[in-house]
């Protein structure tokens, strides 16, 4: 997933559930990083599943495989000891288009982060990128993202004072306000070309709603069915919009088994009879850690009224999220969604985090997303 969003206003995280069969062919991926040197690099599929592992050799690199090259999905080449992917404000990794049987990729490794990169060799990543760019908003959008990463630098690095996080609240609405700007831009193209594959990947890499079906449902009506049957990102609405429909509010909640910080299997099952809030985060989510607090006064306030907390982690280091419990300090059963499978994670449709689900003894999910003091209000309406 594409974004130039270096901010967490609720992480988006590029889970992709269904795999697409379809034809793959024989391509080379290779280029230049200025300053990367001899490092192992990971090619990523669109779902970040590692598809296979080199080196590189003097800044240069080169890897063959097969590839699908016909329905627009984004692969990536990932640096690991730039970093784990997930929000940051530092690139450990590449995002691009492979539309020829020769990518290029160049690129430059500055203070840790790669940086000005260029794809040649893939038309679809050129239409992509300059379609994007020569939208009028983008340029708006570039210069409040360079405003927002100073405020976050300044809130995060330097002084959590409440000036820099009112600095860092207004660039993020300014950003917010650009986005809304640019997807009735987006919108507007779509319109007059509903099949127009440029405009399906750039509304399905930015524009894309998450955790709700009506909203995903009038999101994919717009497409012609041309762009239906080819865009990668599209199939996978199409079959998340059906998985949705199983998580809604009056539904009964999906079981799943997870491994806990003690080692010890746990269900959501084994819950039955009580209030769970099944609370997904990730050591790295900055708006998760910011949470936490909140959570952790709603159990303290009602784990004797028949209410308990399940945190699943969707972190894919385990030690980050061993360090992260110890830092926390949550008094409440803690388990980790780690393997490629992402069990509870797909079944959830997690594809920002912080997400949660309050479920009620029967099973049923009677609540989504409570955030702040809106969870522990929501809470004392039905226990107190």
């Amino acid at each position: 997933m594409i974004t130039t969003k270096k901010y967490c206003l609720g992480i988006a995280i590029a889970l992709l559930f269904f795999t697409a069969q379809a034809q793959e062919t024989k391509v080379s991926i290779g280029g230049r990083i200025d300053g990367l040197g001899n490092r192992e690099i990971r090619l990523l599929d669109a779902d970040m599943k590692t598809i296979g592992t080199f080196q590189s050799a003097q800044d240069s690199f080169r890897y063959e495989t097969k590839l699908n090259t016909t329905d627009q999905r984004f692969y990536a080449i990932h640096v690991p000891s730039l970093g784990n992917l997930g929000p940051s404000m530092k690139r450990p990794a590449i995002h691009f288009l492979v539309s020829s049987t020769n990518t290029v990729i160049q690129a430059k490794l500055a203070n840790g982060s790669l940086e000005e990169d260029k794809i040649i060799g893939s038309p679809a990543m050129t239409a992509f990128t300059e379609t994007y760019d020569n939208l009028p908003s983008t340029k708006l959008l570039k210069n409040s993202s360079e405003a927002y990463n100073r405020a976050f630098d300044a809130y995060n690095n330097q002084a959590q004072t409440e000036e820099n996080k009112l600095w860092l609240k207004r660039e993020g609405q300014k950003i917010d306000s650009i986005y809304d700007i640019q997807r009735k831009e987006v919108a507007e193209k779509i319109s007059k070309n509903p099949n127009a594959m440029v405009y399906a990947m750039i509304a399905s890499q930015y524009f894309a709603p998450r955790n709700n079906a009506a909203e995903l449902k009038e999101f994919l009506g717009q497409f012609g069915p041309k762009v239906l049957q080819q865009s990668y990102y599209l199939k996978q609405m199409q079959q998340s919009l059906a998985q949705l429909g199983k998580i809604e509010i009056g539904k009964k909640a999906p079981d799943f088994a997870l491994t806990s910080d003690r080692a010890a299997t746990v269900k959501l099952s084994d819950y039955k009879g009580k209030y769970v809030l099944l609370d997904f985060w990730a050591s790295w989510c900055g708006p998760c850690r910011k949470e936490m607090p909140h959570v952790k006064d709603a159990f303290e306030n009602f784990k004797n009224k028949n209410f308990t907390v399940l945190a699943v982690s969707i972190d894919k280091d385990t030690e980050a999220w061993t360090k992260a419990l110890t830092e926390e300090k949550m008094p409440f059963t803690q388990v980790i969604d780690s393997k490629d499978d992402q069990s509870a994670g797909k079944r959830y449709m997690v594809e920002a985090i912080p997400t949660n689900f309050l479920i009620d003894p029967n099973g049923v999910i009677i609540a989504k997303n409570l955030r702040g003091a809106e969870l522990e209000k929501y809470l004392k309406t039905i226990l107190n």
